[in-house]
């Protein structure tokens, strides 16, 4: 027992350890009866399933070559997963709505349990950096019945991987940093693995070791320990070091398993050199990439994401559809505490140069601050059309910030899950309700007429 509180803990938190392993059983809970459940509804393929799918197809049954503008981590553990699942490669993904010849569950399987994981993993990162456990819950509660991530969970895709694997690299750095020297090499070569697979997963994964090279290298210039400086400077080229170890093996086998001719060598064609073919196919991806000119009607620019202004269509049948659209009350709610909190940093901040602020009080409430800004900043500048979901690691970090921020101003009281305020069960109930409301165009189930009256009345619709 105290072993694992320790491992979620950056200080003594032991005697709320029980609490916090009800808490995690609760939010774990929560993410998986809300993603897992019925994953081949709709029984046709939506949106990027498209290209997910082929890839499947390609890893697992034909061997043909295919060309993406992602690296092929996450697809890769999405065809291993469908294999483990039974999934006989009889789909064909040529074009969207096109009726599954089997069943797609063992596709979506794994977006869908890394998606339910995610919750958990918001609540752990937020007892890491000191919240308190009622505030920990809140956070992972919020992100357990947000409506987009929901949706996004439950299709093949790479989002929720990618996520997954931001925020486990996060949180393993939290635990290594608080340990011995030993077992604090063991988790700081955990968390690049982490990190090396979402690199692996998207690009946009490269937050995962920007962030952790900012907390190594501020641990390494707050201390003046010449021997903790060295020990530091191993732990930050160990952590490299497995982050490029696991990304050039899952290029290794992404070249062993398209082992035959296609559409893919149009762009590239494998000399059987790893190291210099996957250098020379990233310089490939990453140009294709930012050559997209082609525009989408479901696009959106990086200020119209915390306001979900441009909703993306996923797929409709018969008077159902899905939209990919969140929970108000997380994105918005959230948003506009997150807007207080960085207002209140710069400008509190400048009034008060020489002085602690309120921020100080939680010395590590610039971690999900730092990942914030990170995640959304390189992707300001992108031409190429952008969807909501690019948001979402972003999204993520801010709710982590607003929430420890809302702590620190002593919204919340820290004494027990049961024991709160009037407006701490009004969130998590309005939350719910609001979440119950887009139940429909979530799950793809009934009445989409008139949620595109309801979308296009408000500005947000077609």
């Amino acid at each position: 027992m105290k072993d694992i509180c320790s491992l979620i803990s950056s200080e003594s938190k032991l005697q709320t350890c029980e609490s916090y392993i009800i808490a995690f059983g609760i939010i774990l809970a929560l993410g998986i009866v809300l993603r897992l459940p019925l994953l081949s509804y709709p029984p046709q393929i939506v949106f990027d399933e498209v290209g997910f799918g082929k890839f499947v197809n390609a890893y697992g049954w034909t061997g043909k070559r295919l060309f993406d503008v992602h690296p092929p981590h996450g697809k890769l553990l999405i065809t291993a997963a469908a294999k483990a699942g039974g999934y006989q490669g009889n789909i064909d993904f040529t074009k969207i709505g096109t009726p599954c010849a089997e069943s797609i569950a063992p596709l979506r399987f794994l977006p869908a349990f890394a998606g339910a994981l995610i919750p958990a993993l918001i609540l752990t990162i937020l007892y890491q950096i000191g919240a308190s456990l009622p505030a920990a819950f809140l956070g992972g509660f919020l992100i357990a019945f947000d409506n987009a991530f929901i949706v996004q969970s439950r299709l093949i895709g790479l989002d929720t991987i990618l996520i997954f694997f931001i925020l486990s690299s996060l949180s393993v750095l939290l635990f290594a940093r608080v340990l011995e020297r030993k077992r604090k090499l063991y988790f700081m070569l955990l968390s690049g693995v982490f990190a090396g697979m979402a690199v692996g997963t998207k690009f946009t994964g490269l937050a995962a070791i920007g962030l952790a090279s900012i907390i190594m290298v501020d641990d390494l210039l707050r201390t003046d320990n010449r021997r903790n400086r060295v020990i530091l400077m191993l732990m930050l080229f160990c952590f490299l070091g497995a982050a490029a170890g696991i990304y050039f093996l899952g290029w290794g086998i992404h070249f062993k398993l398209m082992r035959l001719p296609g559409e893919g060598d149009a762009f590239f064609a494998p000399s059987g050199n790893l190291i210099m073919d996957t250098l020379r196919l990233n310089k490939i991806m990453l140009s294709a990439n930012a050559g997209i000119t082609a525009t989408h009607p479901y696009s959106s620019i990086w200020w119209q994401w915390p306001m979900m202004k441009k909703p993306i269509f996923y797929w409709v049948n018969n008077g159902a559809g899905i939209y990919l659209i969140g929970n108000p009350v997380v994105w918005w709610g959230t948003g506009a505490v997150f807007a207080w909190l960085m207002g209140f940093l710069i400008f509190g901040r400048a009034r008060h140069l020489s002085k602690d602020i309120a921020a100080d009080t939680n010395p590590l409430l610039w971690i999900p601050i730092a990942g914030y800004l990170i995640s959304i900043l390189p992707l300001i500048p992108i031409k190429r059309p952008l969807f909501l979901y690019h948001y979402f690691p972003a999204l993520s970090f801010s709710i982590i910030s607003a929430i420890a921020w809302i702590d620190l101003q002593g919204f919340i009281s820290n004494s027990s899950l049961i024991h709160q305020r009037v407006s701490y069960y009004f969130v998590i109930g309005i939350c719910v309700i609001m979440s119950i409301i887009l139940v429909p165009i979530t799950y793809g189930l009934f009445l989409l007429p008139a949620y595109q009256r309801m979308l296009g009345s408000t500005g947000f619709g077609p």
